[in-house]
């Protein structure tokens, strides 16, 4: 980008992206995504794979106070407790919604010290110090990561006996709930959803976060035939407005499962509405695809949990996208917390400017951009040039900001790397 006025060497921002792309911007571990099964032709037949994670349960997550004093922390803390514990060659692995992962491949004798290990961390997690994590671990054939993977967090998230998308349509849900407009106050439409039986509300919401980073591709053929029978769950708004259907929990798959599940969502999409999908599955390509697809068809696109962090790292131009659905954790921290609020802002502004429709299911989140707060204090002082006020005009994204700040000025041993925060907290001062 060298003479294009941000004097930032190309390297220096390919870097940047790579790292970016990679590492989890909240935890700075590996991303959710690296849990996928690609590499396994490496490795040879009598190596085990063991998944060890930890979460919070769903209230104890919905109770944090928000993304940046609350879930941000608790996920770096879950990084740290596995870490500690672990003290040994694998990869502690962010796989987000207040849960991490701990994934290596060992022999089979090392795999039996690992189990025989993991009393001692069951006694780390001291109940004593408030709400204790959940723990669980899997084990099985280094092949089949994925099916591991999706063992291992199955038993965290979901009720007792409950599998996601079972084998029987009967053994599924349809849940509709009241979308608004964030800027106008008005009501848009309704989001309709599938989950598994018996989890419904953030239940279910967070059980399809999770499981669309790990689930096996074993349910693909179960997740094919419930894109077939879409069509006939999804009914009209009562009061006429748009009708989206939220596809992640069909999406969720690994490997090439997650392939098949793009197309199946191509094939057997309704028609005439529109077509919500989490913001961080529109960054992987099987998925962008399909969803470019559907809009040239005339879908309307909707990116989910929007502002959780782990959205693209794309512009609005970009992207297939009409609308975007604000994450509820963010939109609770904006209630209470400047940083939080600031990130909300950003986000609701950067909207706006691309005729892109900010969503909330909460009527209550409206407050959080009408109720004043005292503005945040920046932790880093603001890079020379008007970078960052050039970076808001041109449409960049808070992650892509980031990215740009320290590509630009964090080269050094001791210069101080920048996230969304730090570029919110900045545009929220140089706007009020």
């Amino acid at each position: 980008m060298q003479g294009s006025g941000w004097d930032v060497a190309s390297d220096a921002l390919m870097v940047e992206h790579l790292l970016a792309s990679t590492l989890d911007p909240v935890t700075h571990r590996a991303a959710g995504v690296s849990l996928h099964p690609e590499c396994s032709g490496a490795r040879t037949d009598d190596e085990v794979v063991t998944v060890v994670t930890l979460a919070y349960d769903t209230p104890t997550t919905y109770a944090l106070p928000g993304r940046s004093r609350g879930l941000d922390v608790v996920e770096r803390r879950l990084c740290d407790e596995l870490e500690a514990w672990a003290d040994a060659p694998g990869s502690i692995v962010a796989i987000g919604e207040a849960a991490a992962a701990y994934v290596v491949t060992t022999s089979q004798d090392d795999a039996q010290s690992l189990r025989e290990h993991l009393g001692e961390l069951y006694r780390r997690l001291d109940p004593a110090a408030g709400p204790t994590p959940l723990a669980s671990a899997a084990q099985g054939a280094s092949a089949d990561l994925a099916d591991v993977t999706a063992r291992a967090v199955e038993r965290l998230v979901l009720p007792r006996a409950t599998l996601p998308l079972q084998d029987q349509w009967t053994a599924t849900d349809v849940s509709r709930r009241t979308l608004w407009d964030v800027v106008t106050g008005a009501r848009f439409g309704t989001q309709v959803r599938l989950h598994a039986a018996r989890a419904d509300g953030p239940h279910a919401e967070r059980a399809e976060g999770l499981l669309s980073l790990s689930r096996s591709p074993r349910y693909t053929d179960t997740a094919v035939a419930l894109h077939a029978a879409v069509p006939h769950a999804v009914g009209p708004d009562r009061d006429g407005g748009p009708v989206v259907w939220d596809a992640s929990a069909a999406l969720s798959g690994t490997g090439q499962a997650r392939a098949t599940l793009a197309q199946a969502l191509v094939d057997h999409c309704p028609p005439g509405v529109w077509v919500g999908v989490s913001a961080w599955l529109a960054g992987l390509d099987d998925v962008l695809q399909a969803l470019r697809t559907l809009r040239g068809r005339g879908h309307r696109i909707v990116l989910t949990a929007y502002g959780s962090g782990r959205e693209p790292l794309a512009a609005f131009d970009e992207l297939p996208v009409d609308a975007i659905l604000l994450d509820p954790h963010l939109e609770r921290g904006a209630l209470v917390d400047p940083a939080d609020r600031a990130v909300h802002a950003a986000i609701v502004d950067h909207a706006v400017r691309h005729d892109v429709v900010a969503l909330t299911s909460a009527r209550h989140a409206l407050d959080a951009v009408r109720r004043p707060l005292p503005l945040p204090t920046p932790c880093h002082p603001e890079p020379p040039g008007q970078l960052l006020e050039r970076a808001r005009l041109v449409g960049l994204t808070l992650r892509e900001t980031a990215v740009l700040v320290n590509a630009t000025h964090g080269q050094g041993a001791v210069a101080p790397r920048w996230d969304r925060y730090d570029v919110a907290t900045h545009w929220a001062r140089a706007t009020s």
